[in-house]
Formats: structure tokens, C-alpha cells, sequence
């Protein structure tokens, strides 16, 4: 794989230097559990390609990538739905400079009341 940074922990998972439990692999972008997870199948969607922000990523398969990851974890997790978000930018709360999604498998139940879904990343305009 090009272009991938000798201090990323997903540029050394693409390379095998760091364990992972893959989910889901393409020629373009792997997938693998998130440790520690956010719910039971929580997985993440990363390019090999090292980039940090969408504006550096032009290829449509994404798309067709994430469907299938939801649809492995759907199989295997049984979830009553997931929610599919990405952090893009520090200020957003990407920790790992490295462009991922993050599919979180939800369960009925798993919190009180989910109305809001992703607004709760700012916990106070969750609800509305």
C-alpha cells in the first residue's frame, strides 16, 4: 500500500504489524473491530490509502463498502439498527489522523431514549 505513515495504528493494522479482528476487507479499505467498543460489533471502515479528511478521498465504492460491513455485522451481532458516523477533523473528535467510519451496532434498549441519534455529540442538542 502507498503512502501509509510509519506512526498510525490503522497505517500499521493495513500493514499486518498490529493485530486486528477484520470484518471485511477490499482491495481499497479494511475493516476491523474497534477496541475498546462504543456497543457489542462495533466496527470501523478505513482506508488503506492514508488520508485524514473526506476532501482527500474521490472513490464512490465507499458506499457499497459500508453496506456490506453493516450487512456482516447485521448477520452476525443482530442489531435492531446501527448508526454510521465519522469524526472528520480534530475539532469534530478524530483522535486517529487517519479517515474511518465507524459503525455502531444499536440495540433496543441500549440506551434510554436514542431520539437525536447522532446530535448527541454535543449531549445538549441531542434532544429537540
Amino acid at each position: 500500500m502507498e503512502d501509509l505513515k510509519q506512526e498510525c495504528v490503522f497505517c500499521d493494522i493495513i500493514r499486518g504489524d498490529e493485530p486486528s479482528d477484520v470484518v471485511h476487507e477490499t482491495e481499497d479499505y479494511i475493516c476491523f473491530y474497534s477496541k475498546p467498543p462504543v456497543n457489542e460489533g462495533h466496527a470501523l471502515v478505513v482506508p488503506k490509502r492514508h488520508v485524514r479528511y473526506m476532501k482527500e478521498l474521490s472513490d464512490p465504492s465507499i458506499y457499497q463498502v459500508i453496506e456490506d460491513v453493516q450487512q456482516i455485522i447485521k448477520e452476525k451481532h443482530n442489531p435492531d439498527a446501527t448508526n454510521v458516523g465519522i469524526n472528520n477533523g480534530p475539532e469534530a473528535g478524530q483522535t486517529i489522523p487517519h479517515l474511518h467510519w465507524h459503525i455502531i451496532p444499536r440495540y433496543e434498549g441500549d440506551m434510554e431514549n436514542p431520539a437525536g441519534g447522532v446530535r448527541g455529540v454535543i449531549p445538549e442538542e441531542q434532544k429537540y
